[in-house]
């Protein structure tokens, strides 16, 4: 009621701005009705923008919209340096440089085994082998680190975040290397937005604190400079955002932290134009992820050649590489799993869903959550982030995962990790999609 989506704010900003107008009529001096004036246009450019963001819900308490202009939560720490600066504001007694190794950790024992990918002809899934860890109740808080992700192939440097887990700073997993998770942002937006908006780290905490997922390092880095992006693809007069993420990323965290190294224990995912990012350079780059979410995104080049006409121009085979349904239908390599959600409120999203996830479907079962009136804002996505952040972790560990439709909310909540069998059906959506000739009609 009181917050920064609450109406007794907007209702507030409303009654300031009517007494500025009035002390702007019944002001005699030029000077007061000035003042008067430029204060009641600053409030009418506050109540705009107070009012998108009780549309889309992003900072919905004024902590989170203080934490997000000082930037407090995390903890500072150059790579190249190997130290940590700066207070966290959850374990100020805490120094991080103890826990934050050196490039190149040394571990004594060696690191979980990943399974290597099958060949293409032998299946079409890929095979992610069980992870000696243990989803179990931990006490303990995770650390967030804003650090500087550098790229030698890219030559692009973007500052991004890291979330470690509570078991990351425990003896007991002194020699461990942890599964992660890649969280790629919408446009425009940037990698905050998974920390303030979303707070992914407090549900990562409780998760792990209730012991519905075991530890893992989520990376959220930044997926373009400027104030828009080119969706995550090498741009051939551009930025190289596609290696820079799928690589470069990549390859600082397996220096610079106990990480897996990239593989199918790693997960990639993301939100609008993030969702597209995620799903296009998982099928790019076969075996570097084993898992993939999208969160109201859109599969296909043709939905956004505002951006990709003007990087590819009229240049067909680029589209067709960067077009994720198109990769799909390729069986050139064993695909990743897949979880998608949208929400019914927005029938763009809904179609580009309900497309992309029968084409998966022609090669394997996919975790289709459906979010009933959600709409493409942050609500929709923090209802079902913590049954994504479930099948994540089941799925990178090796254990079952939930596959088929699902409705997501109070009353119709995911089972964690539910698996129907290998011989149920999987649900489909209720619209209706010709296979035949799905080459051109995914293309819309």
């Amino acid at each position: 009621m009181f917050g920064p989506t609450g109406w007794f704010f907007l209702g507030a900003l409303i009654v300031c701005f009517g007494a500025l107008l009035c002390w702007l009529v019944r002001a005699r001096h030029w000077a007061l009705r000035i003042t008067a004036g430029v204060l009641a246009f600053a409030l009418s450019t506050l109540f705009g923008a107070a009012l998108v963001n009780q549309s889309y819900a992003y900072y919905t308490t004024w902590g989170a919209l203080f934490d997000d202009l000082n930037g407090s939560g995390a903890v500072g720490y150059q790579t190249a340096m190997g130290s940590a600066a700066g207070q966290s504001v959850v374990h100020e007694d805490h120094d991080l440089q103890n826990f934050l190794p050196q490039r190149t950790p040394p571990i004594s024992a060696p690191p979980a085994p990943v399974s290597p990918l099958p060949a293409a002809t032998t299946s079409t899934v890929v095979s992610i082998g069980h992870l000696d860890l243990a989803a179990r109740p931990a006490t303990g808080t995770g650390r967030v680190v804003r650090l500087e992700l550098s790229g030698a192939k890219s030559g692009i440097s973007r500052q991004g975040y890291v979330y470690l887990p509570p078991q990351y700073f425990q003896a007991a997993y002194a020699n461990t290397r942890f599964p992660v998770l890649e969280l790629l942002h919408g446009d425009p937006g940037d990698p905050s937005s998974w920390i303030y908006g979303l707070h992914v780290p407090e549900v990562m905490d409780h998760a792990i604190d209730t012991g519905a997922i075991g530890p893992m390092v989520v990376v959220m880095p930044a997926t373009f400079t400027g104030k828009h992006g080119d969706d995550c693809v090498d741009a051939p007069h551009g930025d190289l955002d596609d290696t820079y993420l799928s690589t470069d990323v990549p390859a600082d965290l397996v220096a610079d932290f106990r990480v897996l190294p990239q593989g199918v224990h790693w997960g990639i995912g993301g939100l609008s134009d993030g969702g597209f990012c995620a799903a296009n350079l998982a099928l790019r780059h076969p075996g570097d992820y084993g898992a993939v979410a999208s969160m109201d995104g859109f599969y296909s080049s043709q939905a956004d050649l505002a951006v990709l006409g003007k990087i590819f121009g009229s240049d067909a085979a680029a589209l067709s590489a960067n077009d994720p349904t198109m990769l799909a239908l390729e069986e050139r390599a064993p695909l990743p799993r897949f979880w998608i959600m949208s929400g019914t409120g927005n029938s763009v999203d809904t179609l580009a869903a309900t497309y992309f996830v029968q084409a998966i479907t022609t090669r394997e079962q996919v975790e289709d959550v459906i979010v009933p009136g959600g709409t493409h804002t942050p609500p929709a996505w923090r209802e079902v982030l913590p049954s994504m952040l479930v099948w994540w972790w089941n799925t990178l560990s090796g254990g079952p995962v939930g596959v088929g439709t699902s409705e997501a909310g109070p009353s119709h909540a995911p089972t964690p990790g539910h698996d129907k069998g290998p011989g149920s059906q999987p649900a489909t959506r209720a619209l209706a999609f010709e296979l035949s000739g799905a080459a051109s009609a995914l293309r819309w």
